[in-house]
């Protein structure tokens, strides 16, 4: 007899969590060799390993694409009073430490949804790494970054 539903799915979710590691690590391989300039990737790796040219391409690629539409974005909608970006499977994204390390999130709230296992795993890789705890630190009201671990606080 067949696996159940229940164990099917939770195979399917943890297939789908495992591409957060291999992807974080190909991005790092990516700025690794100059085809992107990240320098807070290499706080969300714990092995490196250099990825084949095709793969640093297509990360190059996707990594101009969303920079490209989130700041034309921002850069439009700056005269709002409030402005929200939504990243859905976030993983181990850096795409908020970039935008803040260049200034352009003031009044604007980011959040990143993923599976709660990942969620926890970055919320702990942030709390405990002082360079990205203190960018998401901020400097108080506005532009404050706050770090939630929605699977450990019932959503709240």
């Amino acid at each position: 007899m067949g696996r159940s539903r229940s164990a099917r799915r939770a195979a399917r979710d943890q297939a789908i969590q495992g591409t957060n590691d291999s992807s974080i690590v190909s991005k790092c391989s990516t700025a690794a060799l100059g085809y992107i300039q990240d320098g807070f990737l290499q706080y969300f790796v714990t092995k490196r390993c250099r990825r084949a040219p095709l793969i640093h391409w297509g990360y190059y690629v996707r990594a101009r694409a969303v920079d490209h539409c989130v700041r034309e974005f921002l850069l439009q909608s700056q005269g709002h009073p409030r402005r929200q970006i939504l990243s859905f499977g976030a993983g181990f994204d850096s795409l908020y430490f970039r935008l803040k390390a260049v200034g352009l999130l003031s009044c604007t709230v980011v959040y990143e949804v993923d599976f709660p296992s990942v969620a926890s795993r970055k919320a702990a890789l942030i709390k405990g790494t002082e360079n990205l705890a203190m960018v998401v630190g901020g400097v108080g009201g506005r532009e404050s970054g706050h770090v939630r671990d929605w699977a450990h606080s019932g959503g709240q």
